[in-house]
């Protein structure tokens, strides 16, 4: 009969098998017939619920919420539908799944609208110029708003909004 193991030899062995598991994603790792297996995705709540791991060069992506007037805004904005054919690194399972109008276009289901029909958002791109350009301005508003709280320039007259005497400061 073998001998039981003692706590430090258990405790080593669960460390040499955690340390085995945290090999680098980059490697393959070997499957039991000698294929290489694909690199799991981690299912911990740190990347989006939400997100296509495909790339079209030129251009920004975005999956864009079906909701009111936000898929024509988009359009008129310089967006524009991505087809399947253009998203290579998507599964097709993902695709066939989420195919829409003989599947030009991709969508996901989002969630529900008020009376319970589902809501879908579909997977969009802008030019990457373009997208870089809003965001500079997005940039640019949001720098104006930090100076002046920084300055202790707050504007309005409300009532409720309290500045102290000498401002606001950060340090």
């Amino acid at each position: 009969m073998p001998r039981a193991k003692t706590i430090e030899e258990k405790r080593n062995e669960a460390l040499a098998e955690i340390a085995q598991r945290r090999q680098p994603a980059s490697e393959p790792t070997p499957a039991s017939n000698g294929a290489t297996r694909r690199k799991r995705g981690v299912f911990n709540g740190t990347k989006g619920k939400l997100s296509v791991d495909a790339n079209i060069p030129g251009y920004h992506l975005h999956i864009m919420n079906d909701d009111k007037t936000r898929i024509q805004d988009a359009l008129d904005n310089g967006y524009l539908f991505v087809k399947p054919e253009e998203v290579e690194g998507l599964s097709d399972n993902v695709v066939a799944r989420n195919g829409d109008l003989g599947d030009s276009r991709i969508r996901f289901l989002v969630g529900a609208r008020d009376k319970g029909e589902p809501m879908y958002g579909y997977l969009m791109k802008i030019q990457q110029e373009w997208f870089e350009e809003d965001q500079a301005e997005l940039q640019a508003k949001n720098d104006k708003i930090d100076s002046a709280i920084r300055k202790g320039n707050i504007t309005g007259v409300d009532p409720m909004l309290y500045v102290p005497k000498d401002g606001i400061k950060l340090s």
